[in-house]
């Protein structure tokens, strides 16, 4: 009888293992799927696609602090977090983004950038510049 019943009860968890599909997510999932940190700030001011530059280790506590939500609607809304830089500045600001070109750049408010990774914890972009030079921004999931 135990033999019988561990037999089935191995046989249900491999069904439900096996039913179970994963979701692939679609960009726009992804970035609506939570709030957003910013982490890392970097620049390649040389143009060799190395960037040497850490400005991210030049932001203010208060600025490190702000986190963002895409929201489904297209608003991006800019929370100041637990500290604001100065005390008379909203606590949430917001404006638009979009995914363009076949889902490969984001736009928000007008600038434009390339999609560098887009996971379920981490979102990169970059812009480049004239002279070769462009800027990294890397957010994580809070």
């Amino acid at each position: 009888m135990k033999k019988t019943f561990c037999s089935l009860a191995l046989l249900a968890l491999l069904f439900a293992a096996c039913s179970k599909k994963d979701k692939t997510l679609s960009k726009s999932e992804l970035l609506t799927s939570g709030t957003w940190k910013l982490t890392a700030a970097e620049e390649d001011a040389d143009g060799d696609g190395i960037y040497e530059a850490d400005n991210y280790a030049f932001f203010s506590d208060c600025f490190k602090d702000n986190y963002y939500t895409f929201q489904p609607s297209g608003i991006l809304e800019m929370n100041e977090g637990p500290t604001k830089c100065a005390p008379g500045d909203p606590q949430t600001e917001t404006g638009n983004w979009q995914l363009t070109q076949n889902e490969t750049h984001l736009m928000v408010d007008g600038d434009e950038w390339i999609m560098q990774e887009l996971t379920t914890t981490t979102l990169s972009w970059k812009e480049d510049y004239a002279g070769g030079i462009s800027a990294s921004l890397t957010f994580n999931k809070r």
